[in-house]
């Protein structure tokens, strides 16, 4: 859960692109990771699932960000394969395990499941996640994620204060005169926040409602309550509000972070975590931002930086993409466009970014302990 996010986040090494917009432009989707286990040979069917998954994930003009790896129960050994699954390997066999971006051998996968053609069909899409996809991809900055609790009176009354303080944001930002080139011509940025309203029992997002609500370790405790995920950029994930945390400021902190100024080039010291989504995330337009005028200081409810420094380049993402069916240890050191390695830039950000980010997980850690308390 976000709750707070400070203003001052805005105030360390900041360029003038909104975050919503950096993020599309430059920060590739981080790939799940996933290990199809069986025992000595797979059946025709299980093999050609195995192989639908593989050319989901190396679709260049749809990829799927995830990556599958073959793991011979028989003859890997069963003491890394119970370590990395942190139990036990399943006595009925093949099933795939997927972890989060960045989690395998680190955490519990997300799903160890047997590979239904069901349960793949709504692992890799669905129709909300087609949905908030075009949304992203057609120039909506922010879609908000409702999941309804089933309470009728708590659903109504969050997302009439969802709606309300979206709509306001949208009226605030759009005074921004921030332009980006489409065409040879400068256009004004704009800006929505549609609210996609996800819901709990639907059996075709099922995959995408586990993906949201495990996405931190005590989701599932507040099933009783309505919640909200903020995603923008390639599909990315800000956290959730549930219950009492749906309030005015909560939201309009979100939207404050999410449409202020990039206070940070690197994707790893921002907070969220990355859906898994095919999309044509490098076959959208993506025109190249310009920063020719100064975000200007908001009076009233959305707290900017300022601060303004020098706007980010306006190349697009030029990155190769990662191979589909093979997993690296270490991805390659980020490079920026001097050929400084992206250790040199992370030292190059000033110590505050790094105190928000431990301030955040502590108003975190503090509000998770008063509600338990």
């Amino acid at each position: 859960m976000f709750c707070a996010i400070q203003p001052s986040i805005r105030e360390v090494r900041s360029c003038s692109v909104p975050v919503f917009r950096y993020a599309i432009e430059r920060w590739r989707p981080d790939p799940y990771k996933g290990i199809f286990i069986y025992r000595n040979t797979l059946s025709g069917q299980d093999r050609a699932l195995l192989e639908q998954l593989k050319r989901f994930s190396a679709n260049p003009d749809y990829p799927l960000n995830l990556l599958i790896r073959e793991v011979d129960a028989d003859t890997f050994p069963k003491e890394k394969l119970t370590e990395l699954l942190q139990g036990p390997v399943p006595e009925t066999l093949p099933v795939l395990a997927v972890w989060y971006p960045n989690q395998m051998g680190e955490k519990a996968p997300v799903w160890i499941r047997k590979p239904t053609p069901s349960f793949l069909e709504t692992l890799v899409d669905s129709p909300r996640r087609r949905q908030m996809v075009e949304s992203l991809i057609k120039g909506d900055s922010v879609v908000w994620v409702f999941i309804p609790s089933g309470n009728t009176q708590k659903d109504e009354r969050a997302e009439a204060l969802i709606k309300k303080e979206l709509d306001l944001a949208v009226a605030t930002y759009s005074k921004m005169p921030f332009t980006i080139l489409s065409g040879g011509r400068r256009k004004k940025l704009t800006y929505g926040f549609p609210i996609l309203t996800l819901s709990r029992e639907d059996p075709a997002e099922r995959a995408f409602v586990d993906m949201l609500l495990k996405s931190e370790s005590d989701l599932y405790e507040y099933a009783d309550e309505p919640m909200v995920f903020p995603v923008f950029g390639r599909g990315r994930a800000l956290g959730c509000l549930f219950g009492e945390y749906i309030t005015e400021k909560n939201i309009r902190d979100a939207s404050a972070f999410l449409a202020g100024s990039c206070s940070c080039e690197v994707k790893e010291l921002n907070p969220g975590v990355d859906l898994l989504v095919a999309a044509p995330w490098d076959m959208v337009v993506m025109e190249s931002f310009v920063d020719d005028t100064p975000l200007p200081e908001l009076t009233g409810v959305m707290p900017v930086s300022t601060v303004v420094e020098e706007p980010a380049p306006a190349s697009p993402v030029d990155e190769e993409p990662v191979a589909a069916t093979s997993f690296t240890d270490d991805a390659a050191p980020e490079t920026d466009s001097n050929g400084n390695t992206g250790i040199l830039r992370i030292y190059g950000i000033t110590l505050s970014a790094i105190l928000v980010v431990v301030v955040f997980a502590g108003i975190l850690l503090n509000q998770r302990r008063k509600k338990n308390s």
